[in-house]
């Protein structure tokens, strides 16, 4: 069963025509020329005539691209803090500052938004795109949203040390397959395998993020000891022929290492002629004991106690 640290299931099934997620990149040992996810998009235009705090927001998340400003923003704008501290954690996020990321991200969820800091919002920051790890070398981007805050605080969370409470920032998000594969990435760490077991049931290949989670799903059934189901995970993500070659590659490891585990009991059953016998190596050195004894009896005239 189960654990029950999570209020219901983390399923994979996401009922949802529009989602935030636009694109999944699977990390290579050779990183392109513009990160993760290429260029960032162009910043939007400023309105004629804007609000002094909104000109001073703007400057500090398209321009400065600095948190601190921001902090100070939410300091001096009460009614702006949820959305300058969730920009602030966003920023020291893609930095890759996640003690930083992890504080300002809690602040943001934690603090309030006036009608003006929702309305910037949904004017300026709808073509912000968050490059988020989910789990190991894999990486979705994601629209503003509260998915993106909430992955990026459970993975700057999960870099810290403090998978636990990953997995409850993990909580209020609807179903989806980067949210079960950031849940699932953290079962794992927290050494819970039946949990994966339980989201994946039923799991197919049909992209990269499923075979991700294929591959969590085969470890935790070879850690359960149930290897023939580990197998048929193995071969559904190498199924499909588009799968990332770095996915593919991380199935062929866990194939072998299930091999090596099936070829070691068979090489044993062929050694005891299909009957394991305990007492064998027993025998042995019982017998080449007798064996030291002897020989040191004779040569000496004394039998050692």
């Amino acid at each position: 069963m189960a654990s029950r640290e999570v209020d219901r299931q983390r399923t994979f099934h996401d009922p949802r025509d529009l989602t935030p997620f636009r694109g999944v990149r699977v990390s290579s040992p050779v990183p392109g020329p513009f990160g993760r996810f290429g260029r960032e998009p162009a910043a939007p235009r400023l309105r004629r005539f804007p609000a002094r705090v909104e000109r001073s927001v703007y400057d500090a998340v398209f321009r400065a691209r600095e948190p601190e400003r921001l902090v100070v923003l939410a300091r001096s704008y009460p009614g702006w803090s949820g959305l300058c501290y969730v920009m602030a954690g966003l920023i020291a996020y893609r930095a890759h500052q996640h003690a930083q990321a992890a504080e300002l991200l809690r602040r943001g969820l934690a603090g309030q938004n006036e009608l003006a800091a929702s309305q910037f919002a949904a004017d300026y920051l709808s073509a912000w795109r968050q490059g988020v790890e989910v789990s190991e070398g894999v990486s979705v981007e994601v629209l503003f949203s509260e998915e993106a805050v909430c992955l990026a605080l459970a993975h700057s969370l999960r870099e810290i040390g403090h998978p636990r409470d990953a997995l409850a920032a993990l909580r209020p998000l609807p179903p989806s397959l980067p949210a079960s594969l950031a849940a699932c990435r953290l079962a794992e760490i927290l050494g819970k395998p039946a949990d994966v077991v339980s989201w994946t049931e039923g799991l197919t290949n049909r992209d990269d993020l499923a075979a991700a989670l294929l591959i969590l799903r085969a470890r935790a059934l070879r850690s359960l000891g149930r290897r023939g189901e580990a197998f048929v995970a193995v071969r559904e993500v190498t199924r499909r022929r588009r799968t990332s070659l770095g996915l593919r590659r991380a199935a062929l490891t866990e194939r072998a290492l299930l091999a090596l585990g099936v070829g070691r009991r068979a090489q044993l059953g062929e050694a005891y002629d299909g009957a394991a016998r305990p007492g064998a190596k027993r025998t042995k050195d019982a017998e080449v004991r007798e064996l030291w004894l002897r020989d040191f009896e004779r040569l000496t005239g004394e039998r050692p106690e």
